[in-house]
C-alpha cells in the first residue's frame, strides 16, 4: 500500500497547537499508511519555508493569514484548515465550536449570579472575534445585558509598549461595573489580566471573576488564583482534520466545508469559583480567607479584616452565602488540597499541614465527608499526566 506524505503546518508554541498535532498523529497511527512531515521554527513558531522543496499528498495547516494561504495553495495539493482565520479559502475547515465555548463561559457566570459580563481578546484574530460575538449574543439573549469588551492587537504586548498595554487593561477593568465576569479569549493573556486586577486592587474572583480558553496548564497554574479555563478539545480538531483529509485523498470524496468540534469541559479553578457579591465586607472577608485559609486564622481575625463585628459577619455569611465562616475556610482548604493532590506527589501528612489541617486524619475526615472519597483515592483518580 503506497504511503501518503502529509505535511503539518501548525504552530506549537501554545497548547492548542500541540493538541492538534497530537490528534493528527493519533489518526496517523491508526491508519498506518501516513508519513508525517512536520517542522517548526524556534520555540514552535511556524516554519513555512520548510514547504519550499516539499513534495507530498496533502497538508493540514492553521491558515492564519493571506500570506500563509498563498504559500499553502502554491503546493497544489489538498489542504484542510484547522483555524478558519482566512475566509473564502475553498478549503475544508475543522475548528472549535466558538458558540459552544462562549455559552459554557456565559452559563458559568450566570449560574454564579454574575449579571455584568465582559470579554478580553485579540482584534486581529478571527477566532477571538467569533468568541466575543458569540458571548455578546449570549448576554443579550440570556442575561438581557450588553457585553463590554477590550480587544488588543498582537503588537500591543511588545516590550516597548508593555506599560501602556497593562495600563489599558487596568483602566478598562476599573471602568467595569462590579462584580463582573470576564472571559479571556486565550489563557496566554490570563496572567496579564490578573496582574491588572491585582495592580488595581480588585479581588479575584469576588469582584472580578476570570475564565480563559484552552486549558493551557502552564498559563493557568502560574496565575494566582489559578485560572479557570475551557478545554476546547483541540486534539479532536486535529483528528477530525486528518480524517477529513484522508477522505479527500482516498477517492476525492466530497466533504463538509466546515466542521465544528464541541468543547470538552470548563475546568473550574479559583479564579472563577465564587458567587457574585456586592457586599464590600463579604468581599474583604472572602479575600482574607482565600489569602490566609491555610494558616491558623480565627473568625475574629476575619471580622477585623472585613471591618465588621463577629456577629454581623456570621449573619451576612449565612444570609448571602448560606454557610458559616468556618465552612468557608474549610472550602478553601479542601480546594487547595484537591489542587495539590492532583498536581504534586507531596506526602499526605505534609500536604495536610500545608493546606491548614491539623493532621492527616482530619484532612481525611473532612475530605471524605465533602468529596466522597479519601485523599489517596482522589489523587489516583485526578493526577494529571505531565
Amino acid at each position: 500500500m503506497p504511503r501518503k506524505n502529509i505535511a503539518i503546518l501548525v504552530e506549537t508554541s501554545l497548547n492548542s497547537g500541540r493538541q492538534i498535532v497530537r490528534g493528527i498523529s493519533r489518526f496517523a497511527r491508526e491508519r498506518n499508511d501516513w508519513s508525517l512531515y512536520y517542522h517548526t521554527g524556534p520555540l514552535g513558531a511556524l516554519a513555512t519555508a520548510s514547504l519550499d522543496n516539499w513534495q507530498g499528498d496533502g497538508i493540514i495547516a492553521r491558515v492564519a493569514n493571506p500570506e500563509l494561504h498563498a504559500q499553502v495553495r502554491a503546493c497544489q495539493v489538498p489542504v484542510v484548515d484547522v483555524l478558519g482565520n482566512v475566509p473564502n479559502t475553498d478549503y475544508p475547515v475543522v475548528k472549535c465550536d466558538e458558540a459552544a465555548i462562549s455559552s459554557l463561559v456565559g452559563n458559568h457566570f450566570k449560574e454564579r449570579g454574575f449579571r455584568n459580563v465582559a470579554f478580553f481578546g485579540l482584534s486581529d484574530e478571527h477566532w477571538s472575534l467569533a468568541r466575543r460575538q458569540e458571548l455578546a449574543s449570549f448576554c443579550r439573549a440570556t442575561l438581557n445585558t450588553e457585553l463590554s469588551s477590550l480587544e488588543v492587537a498582537h503588537e500591543d504586548r511588545a516590550s516597548k509598549v508593555w506599560a501602556n498595554y497593562i495600563d489599558r487593561i487596568q483602566n478598562w477593568i476599573a471602568s467595569l461595573p462590579k462584580p463582573v465576569g470576564i472571559m479571556i479569549a486565550s489563557d496566554q493573556f490570563g496572567p496579564d489580566v490578573l496582574a491588572a486586577c491585582h495592580a488595581s486592587g480588585f479581588s479575584v474572583p469576588d469582584q472580578v471573576s476570570l475564565v480563559g480558553v484552552d486549558n493551557d496548564l502552564p498559563f493557568c497554574e502560574i496565575c494566582q488564583p489559578q485560572l479557570s479555563s475551557v478545554e476546547p478539545n483541540h486534539e479532536l480538531v486535529g483528528y477530525e482534520a486528518a480524517r477529513t483529509l484522508d477522505c479527500i485523498l482516498q477517492e476525492g470524496e466530497e466533504v463538509r466545508q466546515s466542521t465544528e468540534v464541541a468543547p470538552h469541559i470548563l475546568h473550574v479553578r479559583q479564579s472563577s469559583d465564587a458567587t457574585a457579591l456586592e457586599d464590600p465586607a463579604l468581599v474583604k472577608a472572602l479575600r482574607f480567607i482565600r489569602n490566609n485559609a491555610c494558616d491558623p486564622i480565627s473568625v475574629d481575625d476575619i471580622a477585623r479584616a472585613a471591618g465588621v463585628s463577629r456577629s454581623v459577619l456570621q449573619r451576612r455569611f449565612r444570609s448571602s452565602l448560606d454557610q458559616t465562616v468556618l465552612e468557608s475556610i474549610l472550602t478553601v482548604r479542601v480546594n487547595r488540597a484537591k489542587e495539590m493532590l492532583s498536581t504534586t506527589s507531596l506526602p499526605l501528612p505534609d500536604l495536610a499541614e500545608r493546606c491548614g489541617f491539623r493532621h492527616q486524619e482530619y484532612l481525611g475526615f473532612v475530605f471524605k465527608k465533602r468529596i466522597g472519597c479519601t485523599p489517596g483515592q482522589y489523587r489516583i483518580q485526578h493526577t494529571q499526566p505531565r
